[in-house]
């Protein structure tokens, strides 16, 4: 895969992004439709009312599941946790999910080796990704790339690498903060029906990881 190739890739999913972004707004500004989503989220968080620790385990774990596969987002649940445990505690539930997952991805590809990260991710976007990372590739450098790719891919990628654990997990760490805040707020913005706000700041976060990905292909060293 050449960089404009994984250029494209990583544009298309920025893309996607947006227009589901855009699709959800659509029905927060609709009342019939806000209105059987916040029932069913209501409902939701009555069953986890139930158990709020088994809750809190299970949204973690569906957290660190979405950070080692594409097929997955734990965003979707990020409104039910708001609601059963609001903003705080699901930043840092959502943000221990992704970071849990991000080091069992970086454990996948150093340990388990590329054969087994290539049945999770694809054998295409590790070829790709390794062929512009290194060893020893800049913090800097590894932070943008962890911070403008989708968040399934550097753990795999710089664990085959054997790149720093301590330096990746770091990044890990920053790179997920904002986006960890964006899930949380777009949550309840989708509970209040804001739907002009919640469409903002989507696309104000689309916006950052759009500028992410235009500094990180700048840089043809990387």
């Amino acid at each position: 895969m050449s960089q404009n190739s994984a250029q494209r890739k990583l544009q298309r999913h920025v893309v996607i992004v947006g227009v589901l972004i855009l699709v959800v707004g659509l029905v927060a500004a609709s009342d019939t439709l806000h209105d059987k989503a916040d029932a069913l989220f209501v409902w939701a968080e009555g069953v986890v009312a139930l158990s709020p620790r088994l809750g809190m385990v299970v949204f973690v774990l569906l957290a660190m599941l979405s950070a080692m596969a594409a097929f997955f987002s734990s965003a979707v649940f990020a409104p039910v946790a708001v609601l059963a445990w609001g903003k705080g505690v699901t930043a840092i539930l959502l943000w221990l999910g992704w970071l849990l997952g991000g080091v069992a991805s970086f454990c996948v590809g150093r340990f388990l080796g590329r054969g087994v990260a290539a049945m999770i991710i694809g054998e295409e976007k590790i070829a790709g990704w390794q062929s512009q990372l290194s060893q020893r590739t800049r913090f800097i450098h590894v932070l943008l790339f962890q911070a403008a790719v989708p968040s399934e891919i550097p753990g795999y990628v710089l664990g085959i690498l054997r790149y720093r654990f301590s330096f990746y997990v770091v990044a890990l760490a920053l790179t997920e903060l904002p986006y960890v805040i964006g899930v949380v707020f777009l949550g309840e913005f989708f509970l209040q029906g804001q739907a002009t706000v919640f469409i903002i700041l989507g696309f104000i976060v689309i916006a950052l990881g759009a500028f992410l990905l235009r500094i990180r292909f700048r840089d043809r060293n990387l």
